[in-house]
């Protein structure tokens, strides 16, 4: 077989491996359980602790979200996910004595990976070998490169 023969055969099947992969997602392109694992623990290690381990996901309701006057779609996960911190988080934002934290830190003990305008702002201290549960949301937005996470990566 001549080598123009090799690359038109490869330049075939790659076109057809890719028009049935667009017309696959026609019918089932959402985002998975497993993308929304993903971007929860994109979300620790980038609001946390890159050492942060998830031991547990649970999915407790996901569903389409209405918005199609912004022009795309969108879908939501809730979720359950438990998360170990080895080395702690934030330790620089440890409460003193009094329990007061300083500028920049957060006292609130509710944790959250959700982005959003409630969204706690400041940095919150996770003591060392502390494991977390979240009870949390995520959702994607639906954009040209795909799904987008509230991390900010394309599923």
């Amino acid at each position: 077989m001549s080598k123009s023969k090799i690359v038109a055969a490869a330049l075939l099947a790659t076109a057809l491996t890719a028009g049935r992969a667009e017309a696959f997602c026609l019918f089932s392109c959402d985002p998975t359980t497993d993308n929304a694992r993903s971007v929860f623990e994109n979300r620790l290690k980038q609001k946390f602790d890159p050492d942060v381990k998830v031991v547990k996901f649970e999915v407790s309701r996901f569903w389409q979200l209405d918005v199609e006057g912004a022009g795309h779609k969108a879908v939501e996960f809730y979720f359950t996910g438990t998360a170990e911190f080895p080395k702690g988080a934030n330790l620089d934002c440890k409460p003193d004595e009094a329990g007061a934290v300083k500028e920049g830190c957060s006292a609130s003990k509710y944790y959250s990976t959700t982005v959003s305008n409630q969204e706690i702002k400041g940095r919150q201290y996770i003591e060392p070998g502390a494991t977390i549960e979240f009870k949390d949301e995520t959702r994607f937005d639906q954009a040209p490169s795909g799904w987008k996470g509230q991390d900010g990566k394309s599923y």
